[in-house]
């Protein structure tokens, strides 16, 4: 293996400068396998870079058997906000990038080992769990490979407990055995998220020898980063501890801390009969005042996102054309969020900004407050919490400067007189307004009189904090979680079919007081309130939902949303906070919505309280997106410009256009697009006609400044890049237009994991061998399976691959498969395991379904089990045997522990080959078999045999490892063939 360089060459190859005393004292200590519980360190300090130390520590260890190893091959940076800006997952991207670039020198040393631990081409992968979907480029989920994952609580801390906010639950134990093992999970500003630190303690104590015949040796870690640790972290464990001075000794390090940061506290009164909200005006006006003095960069930051839109309202209306407004917070769409901050932050980084051609405000939420590097040369700050306030003034004069950075704290008259707990802040808000009055100076700010100010830089509030023994009382409120127990395990590691009643996931999260997780919301144009619900499912099937366009709102807030329209928002941005969900109110309005479960699961539904947490939600465009959420419709379709699935289809390499009237109703006025959705809603389709029309359309020039302008230069281009693709009717009328995949979208399209288990596997470019297929998920699952697993772990994996789909040998699936074309089976010269086109239309696929003969239910994976326990019984010892039997079972995320109810009187026989091994299963024989579905069947035994052994994350690795070796190996065959086809493409 290659030589490892030194931290400081990697580090300074990296970034072009030397890291900072702290970085390189802990990378020694994660070389050496011993990461400290808890890293206590200032902002603006370089936190982020624990995920190049985390990198370079798995490469160190990287000739380490696994078993030995100490350095996980998974970074989970997590960070307890709707993150606006994620400095961790951009940090991560440009490491991962330069790794791959790198072929010598330090970087490329440190790739060379990382890929020695892959096994895989590529030295690092990043993901980024954004709206219920794993979104990546297709490596993360591959379980040898490093990888760096960015997160929030809700979303890694669901899959930890085996139920995965947002996918389908039969995906569930792919995340929990990935989340488990071999894995780093940092917890970034962990004062804010006690009670998932306490389960993740409880975690790491159950995957321990005490909880499993022969546990998971693979690496855990848990580190969290505060200023404050929690309570029971000893001071041996907390890093850098004594040797403080010296890990910060660095004259950046000391510019950045020593920065005074002046806070002007003002008092606001409130007048009783007054509708409008005082701070607003005030805000407003202190950060015109800062922007008239000259600041070019001020930020204002409000507690509710309901007052940081009002604030950006009325300063857009008093600046007029002197300043940008920019209004930030959680509440927006990721495809539209990453436009907005991609438009704004060469102007606002903290480090080598722009200069902005006018002066800039950003208002935002509390959503700024972690995992943002903007810098403001002013602040605007509502009272919070002292943690809170820690983090807003981490934005201001981020980077150091000479003179004083002037900001200004504002607090409500009732806000301050605590008349009450706060709902976000409890106590603290009026606890934290006192202590900044007691510890405030008189400072002369040269105006009509003398301002109390409190200066917020890192060396100075450390000074004046210095004497408080307990910062409790003045700190955001946190409840405990409860005891996680065995028995809560035990339900919660049951998937398939979920146990009820079942743990209530929130409380391991967020604690006993804590509030709901998030759904998804979108918004579609082609949804018309006068389609039958079924045509809501088709179009959505055919249209499936991508995470760009979906937005995350409390569920909650999104119930009273749908129930009462125009009801006033007044939560936070903060993740899990509780509010008022007034369930079973009465509904004011029609609100009918697309529940999306998949293709086979959705459901519509007129009842907001049937939404629960993780649901994605499916609205017609007209019911608007005014006080949900916030929408920057710089790319958008629909009168009511609030559909976004081209544009979010196109961020993952699917170029595709929807040719619907209500789609491209702004855009009917131009002849050209007219005629093309005239000709798409035609009942005969004519290719060559569409073709013609299509490009008229890209030809089309008005002909004077009256005639009516073309589509955007955006939407143009997907429509040519589609046009000569695949070509669906819409069910709702119109067309869709596809763009074939090439090798590269193949690589980085975002998977579905909503689609039913046979849509992920057995569909694709082209018909594949069964044969074939079996063999490339064996070699496949065992190269995963030797660098991820004991060696003793390998050949059951192995067999289990060879194994898993000889279920598919069914004369009924086969039918399936070849859409059930009889004919086609009888001339095919092999049974294959991959059909060149699954229809994505449930009405479709239930016909062909039915069609070939196979009952509602039908799994083929139960049929492969039957097939592998007459082979395999005298091949193999019964432990092993039971772990084969268990992942070929559970290879589509049944049999935890139970399979789906599946009444088949009369199956056919089975007969045929899998390479040289001939398989025969008559009549008489399957019809004697007890159905998979039956307690005698021994599918739920077996789990909890297997549970005891493994442990309950221990299994879910193994299960993770095959199912994703299956994925990962159609991947290859599907790149294979797009290749191919590229080339027969380009030879013609």
């Amino acid at each position: 293996m290659t030589t490892l360089p030194q931290f400081y060459a990697f580090f300074r190859e990296l970034w072009g400068r030397d890291p900072f005393p702290w970085q390189a004292m802990l990378a020694q200590l994660a070389v050496s396998g011993a990461w400290p519980e808890a890293l206590d360190l200032p902002t603006a300090a370089g936190k982020t870079a624990v995920i190049d130390i985390a990198v370079f520590a798995l490469a160190a260890q990287g000739d380490q058997p696994v078993t030995e190893r100490a350095a996980p091959r998974r970074i989970w940076f997590v960070v307890d906000r709707r993150i606006v800006v994620d400095e961790a997952y951009e940090r991560a991207q440009v490491i991962a990038r330069k790794l791959e670039q790198a072929r010598e020198g330090p970087l490329g040393a440190v790739a060379d080992r990382l890929r020695a631990v892959a096994g895989t081409d590529r030295p690092l992968a990043v993901a980024r769990l954004r709206g219920g979907v794993f979104r990546d480029d297709g490596w993360a989920r591959v379980p040898s490979q490093p990888a760096v994952i960015t997160s929030t609580v809700d979303q890694v801390g669901s899959r930890l407990l085996f139920r995965a906010y947002g996918p389908s639950q039969l995906a569930a134990p792919i995340y929990a055995g990935l989340a488990a093992n071999d894995s780093l999970i940092v917890v970034d500003e962990a004062h804010c998220a006690v009670p998932f630190v306490q389960t993740l303690q409880a975690v790491r104590t159950y995957r321990g020898a005490a909880w499993a015949e022969m546990p998971a040796r693979t690496p855990f870690a848990v580190v969290i980063l505060s200023a404050t640790p929690p309570a029971g972290i000893k001071a041996g464990a907390v890093f850098p501890g004594e040797q403080r001075d010296a890990a910060l000794s660095h004259p950046i390090l000391a510019r950045r801390l020593g920065t005074s940061k002046l806070a002007t506290l003002v008092e606001v009164k409130d007048h009783k009969g007054r509708q409008d909200d005082p701070l607003v005006g005030e805000a407003a006006r202190r950060a015109a005042d800062y922007v008239q003095s000259g600041r070019m960069r001020v930020g204002a930051m409000l507690n509710r996102v309901r007052t940081a839109e009002e604030v950006a309202r009325t300063l857009r209306s008093r600046m007029g054309e002197t300043a940008d407004v920019v209004l930030l917070t959680g509440r927006i769409r990721p495809f539209e969020r990453d436009r907005l901050v991609d438009r704004w932050k060469g102007y606002l980084r903290a480090a080598s900004p722009e200069e902005p051609p006018r002066p800039i405000v950003l208002v935002s939420t509390q959503c700024l407050e972690v995992g943002a590097d903007f810098s403001f040369g002013a602040l605007v700050s509502e009272i919070a919490s002292l943690d809170a306030l820690r983090q807003r003034f981490g934005r201001l004069a981020r980077m150091g400067t000479d003179e004083a950075a002037p900001a200004t704290i504002l607090a409500r008259t009732n806000d301050a007189a605590a008349k009450g707990p706060d709902p976000i802040y409890g106590d603290a808000l009026s606890a934290t307004w006192g202590l900044l009055r007691d510890r405030a100076a008189q400072v002369s700010a040269g105006g009509d009189a003398d301002d109390v100010v409190v200066d917020f830089g890192v060396e100075a509030l450390n000074g004046w904090l210095s004497d408080l023994g307990d910062l409790t009382p003045y700190l955001a409120p946190t409840t405990d979680a409860p005891v996680l127990l065995p028995a809560h395990l035990d339900l919660l590691c049951q998937t398939s079919p979920p146990p009820h009643p079942e743990p209530e996931l929130q409380l391991f999260l967020r604690g006993k007081s804590g509030g709901p997780p998030d759904v998804q919301v979108i918004w579609r144009a082609d949804l018309s309130s006068g389609d039958p619900d079924e045509m809501w499912i088709e179009t959505v099937a055919l249209c499936r939902p991508f995470s760009g366009e979906m937005l995350s709102v409390p569920f909650y807030r999104l119930r009273t949303w749908l129930a009462r329209p125009g009801s006033r928002d007044e939560s936070s941005d903060v993740e899990g906070l509780d509010g008022e969900d007034g369930e079973g109110a009465k509904t004011t309005r029609d609100c009918r919505c697309l529940l999306w479960r998949g293709r086979d699961g959705s459901k519509v539904t007129r009842n907001p309280w049937e939404i629960g947490p993780g649901d994605v939600v499916v609205l017609p465009a007209a019911c608007g997106i005014d006080g949900l959420g916030q929408s920057v419709p710089e790319q958008a379709l629909g009168d009511r410009l609030l559909d976004l699935w081209e544009p979010a289809s196109a961020s993952v390499g699917r170029a595709a256009v929807r040719l619907h009237r209500s789609v491209l109703g702004p855009w009917l006025a131009c002849p050209a697009v007219s005629y093309l959705v005239e000709l798409a809603e035609s009942p005969v389709l004519d290719r060559e006609s569409i073709q013609d029309a299509i490009d008229a359309v890209l030809e089309y020039r008005p002909q004077s400044d009256a005639a009516p302008p073309p589509p955007p230069s955006w939407w143009l281009d997907l429509l040519q890049r589609a046009q000569r693709g695949r070509l669906d009717k819409h069910p709702a009328g119109g067309l869709v237009l596809e763009a074939r995949e090439s090798t590269a979208t193949v690589r980085t399209s975002e998977p579905d994991l909503f689609a039913d288990a046979d849509d992920l596997t057995s569909a694709g470019s082209e018909e594949v061998s069964l044969v074939e297929h079996s063999r490339l998920v064996e070699r496949t699952v065992a190269r995963v399976a030797e660098r991820c697993l004991p060696a003793e772990l390998v050949a059951p994996l192995r067999h289990a691959a060879y194994w898993h789909d000889a279920g598919k040998l069914d004369e009924r699936f086969q039918a399936y498969l070849r859409q059930g074309d009889e004919l086609a089976v009888l001339a095919a010269e092999s049974p294959i395991a991959k059909s060149l086109l699954i229809p994505t239309s449930p009405t479709r696929r239930r016909a062909i379904r039915e069609t070939s003969g196979l009952p509602e239910n039908f799994r083929h994976e139960m049929l492969s089990v039957r097939l592998a326990e007459r082979h395999l019984l005298l091949a193999h010892d019964a432990v092993a045997t039971d772990l084969i039997l268990h992942l070929v079972a559970s290879h589509h995320g049944h049999a935890r522990p139970f399979a789906p109810i599946c009444d088949d009187p009369q199956p056919p026989g089975v007969s045929g080959r899998l390479e040289d091994l001939q398989i025969e299963l008559n009549v008489d024989e399957r019809r004697n078999l007890p159905p998979a579905h039956r307690f005698d069947s021994g599918l739920a035994e077996r789990f909890w045999r297997l549970t005891r052994r493994y442990g309950w994350w221990g299994l879910a690795y193994l299960d993770a490892i095959l199912r994703l070796g299956d994925w990962y190996a159609s991947r290859l065959a599907e790149e294979r063939s797009t290749t191919a086809a590229d080339r027969v493409e380009a030879a013609s």
